[in-house]
């Protein structure tokens, strides 16, 4: 298949060349650059027609500054550029005909000019979701129906992605996922991930990126790709901050609070925010087992029933400083901090039947469980400009700690089916865990002559887990340490990186080759067994993207990655972790990292439809399975590595605006998953054909401040690993206010309106037969306000990203 795929892409780029070389064509070149010599790669140029103003289309400056106009008729032009924080350029007329079809433009300069953010009056609004050219951009602070959402609930309507709100979140289909906060990975994965984005309100983001093939800059981790999760950057000169109040109720309240704050001046800039949330959630579960005996005769059936109330009291904060020491050289620090407090307290009813229908005996469990979690991370940076070329080196040193308390009491009763007592026992678990992470991190970046630009990196990383779990024994109130259960886990990673990566913009295509090594080094001791585990390997990880203009209507690029997966820290954890007395989740210490090859092709028109074409080769992917001993009844989750799985995704983008009133898009995708192993003495192949589709409407009502969104996604039936899961669908909406000053905004929202958010499982194989249904607190109404105050005058903020990658996302 991979020889086929090239040949067709050949093919077009071929078609394209000669379609081309039959038509005459003028270009209009150029260079911006600012004040201090640097490239204006954030500028916005635009060609018009000098008769009648009218735009003809417009481009975005490289890293150099370079931009460019094909395909250009005969007539008279002139071109504009502007930037934020800079006065705009116009240019003389420019005449493009016979005697002169190609323009090369003096080089421009923007001078700098400071503006009020009152002066300025902008009309329209960024989408929902915007698709560029390498990654999907979800525009989270422009979403009325995000309103006192949790960060998770805002990830269940991106498109491609599936949330499951107790353990992992896929991307398009497929597991392997990076999680990112500000280009930093989350220190946590999981059950950990999950309850981490629970506690932080939608208020504090900004936009969430989604990119399904990272450049060999990144790590090599993650084979469904990166979700970048950026938090709001005030920009503006002097003090300024704002202040957001949101109250929602569902089944139980949800109220949360963020603010933040930013100082710039001079050459330097302090910011800060700090959030608040204290929502009640519920979860309701049903499951439905089947149990046979070695003819494969069925036995008992098992109906489990099991509400849930989860409170959550979550506080989250980040602050840092950037010291700009000279022109060409600025410092900075970074902290991020996470405390998370939740309860579960569960209440399960377990009905088990004989084949004829008749009752065999009942079984009521209590659990109760606390977590206690602290994560901190610390980022210190230089960044050094050499000259104005754009010569840079940024470096990075990275320090955190995640920690996690548990404490679980479980009180199980069986009944016959006269309702009498037949046993009763009780249990306690008491389970701490610390991970350290550390890094060190440079990229260095040089230009070069004709549009070229070399990169380079390193990184260094060390983590180190230590998991202590004791099981007591409480049915005669003594508690009575249980030694066949308890458990030391102690496990270092040690992960060392090197990248080069090359580009190059040539006059019809660009082109960008990297090429990544990792070596990797583990270790692994359970102290209560005395086993221990070692794993030392290397991968070269090479990765390209090309783009090619066809015409000023067509665009197309193709990209190949490969990319690994290594097991996240809780995954090796073989600790055992009990959901109710038959249903426990343990790890596996002895699993292997997962490689992927993956490869898409893209296709733009008019530079806003996007449709793509992907497809992945993944070998020993780890996905969770269920093992179920029909004796006992008891049923486990362990992760394990599969032989193989592939997918094909053809995904569809299309933006929708009319006038100034109504702005759109639908994005859609359908996909092919495969997963086949051999596995519990069978052959699984689970294999479907799904699809998914995501609608966002924006409604401008008149002219005095208000508008409306209507969104929506459905996501059909899918394979995963051993797993069919259900159908599943969301419609939210909201109402918004923004005040005449443009400082406080007012709104309201309804999320998942008709209750269709659910997660529903199937499972059918060897000796297993069962169904699960979960629902949870979807169905919200909120109401939320923001006031920004402080100055109005904008500066260019700093960008940038720390060293902590891969690590931070494994942890938990």
């Amino acid at each position: 298949m991979h020889k086929y795929l090239l040949l067709a892409i050949f093919a077009l780029a071929h078609l394209s060349i000669v379609h081309a070389q039959a038509e005459q064509i003028g270009k209009i070149t150029g260079q911006v650059n600012l004040e201090n010599n640097k490239a204006a790669d954030n500028a916005t140029v635009a060609l018009h027609r000098s008769t009648d103003s009218v735009l003809v289309k417009t481009a975005l400056p490289n890293q150099e500054g370079f931009f460019e106009f094909e395909n250009i008729k005969a007539g008279t032009y002139v071109v504009a550029v502007s930037q934020v924080g800079y006065a705009k350029f116009k240019s003389a007329t420019i005449r493009i005909g016979a005697q002169n079809w190609t323009v090369n433009l003096s080089p421009i300069v923007l001078t700098e000019k400071v503006q009020s953010l009152a002066e300025v009056t902008i009309e329209a609004k960024k989408p929902f979701i915007e698709r560029k050219l390498d990654k999907l951009v979800v525009n989270v602070e422009n979403s009325i129906a995000s309103a006192g959402n949790s960060v998770l609930e805002v990830l269940e309507r991106a498109p491609g992605v599936m949330v499951n709100q107790e353990s992992s979140i896929n991307l398009k289909g497929k597991q392997g996922v990076i999680v990112m906060i500000d280009g930093k990975l989350s220190p946590l994965s999981g059950a950990d991930l999950i309850a981490y984005l629970k506690g932080i309100p939608a208020s504090n983001i900004a936009t969430i990126e989604i990119i399904t093939q990272p450049s060999a800059r990144y790590d090599a981790a993650g084979n469904a790709g990166i979700i970048n999760i950026k938090f709001k950057k005030d920009q503006r000169q002097g003090l300024n901050g704002a202040l957001t109040l949101n109250y929602g109720l569902g089944f139980y309240s949800k109220p949360s609070g963020s603010t933040n704050l930013n100082f710039r001046k001079k050459k330097w800039n302090l910011f800060g925010n700090y959030s608040h949330a204290q929502p009640q959630h519920f979860t309701r579960f049903y499951i439905n087992r089947k149990f046979f005996d070695a003819n494969q005769d069925l036995q008992s059936t098992f109906d489990q029933t099991s509400f849930i109330k989860q409170p959550i009291s979550s506080d989250n904060t980040r602050f840092g400083a950037d010291y700009y020491v000279n022109k060409k050289t600025v410092i900075g620090a970074l902290f991020n901090l996470n405390w998370n407090n939740s309860d579960r307290n569960g209440k399960t009813n377990s009905l088990i039947t004989l084949p004829n229908g008749q009752l065999d005996y009942t079984t009521r469990t209590d659990i109760l469980l606390n977590e206690n979690r602290f994560n901190g991370f610390g980022n210190f940076n230089l960044k050094h400009t050499f000259d104005s070329t754009g010569r840079e080196l940024t470096t990075d040193i990275d320090y955190g700690q995640f920690s996690a308390n548990t404490f679980q009491n479980i009180n199980n009763a069986n009944y016959n089916a006269s309702n009498a007592l037949i046993a009763a026992d009780k249990l306690n678990t008491d389970q701490n865990g610390l991970i350290t992470v550390r890094s060190l991190k440079a990229d260095y970046v040089n230009p070069l002559k004709n549009n070229a630009k070399f990169e380079a990196g390193i990184k260094l990383s060390i983590v180190d887990s230590d998991n202590d779990v004791k099981f007591f024994d409480v049915t005669e109130e003594t508690p009575v340490l249980d030694q066949s259960r308890s458990n030391h886990f102690i496990y270092r990673e040690n992960v060392n990186a090197a990248y080069v990566s090359f580009a190059k913009q040539f006059k019809k295509f660009d082109l960008q080759l990297g090429l990544r090594l990792e070596q990797t080094s583990t270790k692994g001791e359970q102290l209560a067994t005395g086993e221990e585990f070692s794993r030392s390997y290397a991968n070269l990880f090479p990765s390209f993207v090309i783009n090619r203009k066809l015409s000023d209507k067509h665009q197309l690029s193709f990209s190949y990655a490969k990319r690994i997966d290594r097991p996240s820290y809780r995954q090796l954890n073989p600790f055992k972790i009990f959901v109710d007395p038959y249903t426990y989740v343990v790890g596996e210490p002895t699993l292997k990292p997962v490689l992927t090859n993956s490869y898409e092709v893209n296709h733009t028109f008019l530079n806003k439809y996007v449709t793509s074409l992907s497809y992945s080769s993944t070998r020993e992917v780890i996905t969770d399975i269920f093992v179920q001993d029909d004796l006992t009844k008891i049923s486990y989750q362990i992760p394990a590595n599969l032989q193989d799985f592939d997918q094909v995704n053809i995904g569809l983008f299309i933006p929708i605006s009319i006038k100034k009133w109504l702005n759109s898009s639908i994005n859609g995708s359908v996909y092919w998953n495969q997963y086949s192993s051999p596995l519990q003495g069978g052959n699984l192949l689970n294999d479907f054909t799904a699809w998914d589709t995501r609608i966002n409407n924006t409604v401008v009502l008149g002219k005095k401040g208000w508008s409306a969104e209507l969104s929506g996604f459905y996501q059909s039936k899918n394979a995963w690993g051993l797993f069919i899961i259900r159908n599943l669908a969301q419609v939210s909406s909201g109402i918004q206010k923004v005040s005449k000053d443009k400082n406080s905004t007012f709104k309201l929202a309804v999320s998942d309106i008709f209750y269709t958010n659910r997660i529903a499982v199937l499972v059918k194989y060897q000796n297993m037969d069962f169904f699960t249904d979960r629902t949870w607190d979807s169905k919200v109404a909120t109401a939320s306000f923001t006031h920004r105050f402080g100055k109005n005058t904008v500066t260019r903020a700093r960008q940038r990203n720390s060293g902590v990658e891969d690590e931070r996302r494994r942890v938990g």
